[in-house]
């Protein structure tokens, strides 16, 4: 049989099928084995100029990225926010944020095509798109949500909530809850992350005591729980079978290694941040590693990070699959 290159298709029947992409490994995929010039993957990707930064006074924005391919862009100096996609150029202006997102560096979001969820800590905010809201509204149930990362898929927010391991499900039309899964029978960890594979939630734990053997451990432990299910139990792992786990400190998803040659199965790859010692800079250290969930062992992969001036300025490193639908 005969197989068709992506290039030898009309464009027209490109952009339909690329249209119809939603899981991470379809779309890695596609875009693997499409790469004309007109789309191809850039090598040295370049962030859109807005024209508010021509003026001197105004601070770097900082960047939050997403799986998606969105990357949320905040002035610290008068929190005006933006969506650019590094892919294509792309940029949708945002209402600026409310004044108390200046007080903290931490945040939460996530894009959907419906809109925006975001969070610096306790509360929600979402900015509709369809019909383009003209400011952030709160979330009344979520008041009370101490929200560490928040993850879109499926049609659904995953608001996960470090401190107390708990998960709470968002409908991304209605904002309605939709579940609410609390922590499994663990000790409550000092690190934990979330990742999102269609019906299944992963939670990845790391115990305090394993910061006795250093900073460079990895996951101690893995669940898995059918969200979808009626009654949802978090229930412990060893295998993920032919998928990887992908998170940082701001999502996670999971994804099939079939294809992929330099991705190892039922493995777990994180990028962490280390502040240094430094009170003259914010620089930051950045480790990336796959830690195998079949063997428990954890391994140190090559990282270019550090020689980037984003080390210099503390920003927070993040995985993402380029896509060619944009929503």
């Amino acid at each position: 049989m005969a197989i068709m290159g992506w290039a030898d298709l009309p464009s027209e029947l490109l952009a339909e099928i690329a249209g119809g992409l939603v899981e991470l490994g379809d779309i890695a995929r596609f875009r693997l084995f499409f790469c004309p010039p007109e789309d191809r993957l850039y090598a040295d990707l370049r962030m859109p100029a807005l024209a508010a930064e021509a003026h001197h006074h105004r601070r770097r924005r900082r960047l939050y990225a997403s799986p998606h391919g969105w990357t949320l862009a905040i002035d610290p100096t008068d929190l005006a926010a933006s969506l650019f996609h590094p892919f294509t150029g792309a940029v949708r202006a945002l209402p600026p944020l409310p004044a108390f997102f200046a007080e903290t560096d931490d945040l939460a979001w996530d894009w959907s095509p419906h809109g925006v969820m975001a969070s610096c800590g306790e509360g929600l905010l979402f900015w509709a798109s369809d019909p383009p809201a003209e400011s952030w509204a709160p979330i009344p149930a979520m008041a009370d949500c101490n929200a560490s990362s928040i993850n879109y898929s499926g049609g659904e927010f995953f608001v996960f909530e470090e401190d107390v391991c708990r998960t709470t499900i968002v409908d991304a039309v209605t904002l309605a809850i939709a579940a609410v899964i609390p922590a499994p029978a663990v000790e409550l960890p000092a690190e934990a992350r979330i990742a999102v594979a269609v019906d299944e939630l992963f939670l990845l734990v790391k115990s305090k005591w394993m910061y006795l053997f250093g900073d460079d451990i990895d996951f101690s432990k893995a669940f898995r729980v059918d969200h979808r299910s009626v009654d949802p139990v978090w229930q412990e792992l060893t295998d993920i079978a032919g998928r990887a786990l992908f998170v940082d400190s701001l999502h996670g998803f999971a994804m099939e290694t079939a294809g992929f040659e330099n991705l190892e199965e039922n493995t777990i790859y994180s990028v962490t941040t280390k502040e240094l010692d430094d009170r003259r800079s914010t620089m930051v250290k950045y480790s990336v590693s796959a830690f195998s969930l079949e063997n428990r062992s954890s391994k140190k992969l090559a990282c270019r990070l550090n020689r980037l001036a984003m080390a210099l300025r503390g920003e927070s490193p993040s995985w993402i699959i380029p896509s060619l639908n944009e929503g």
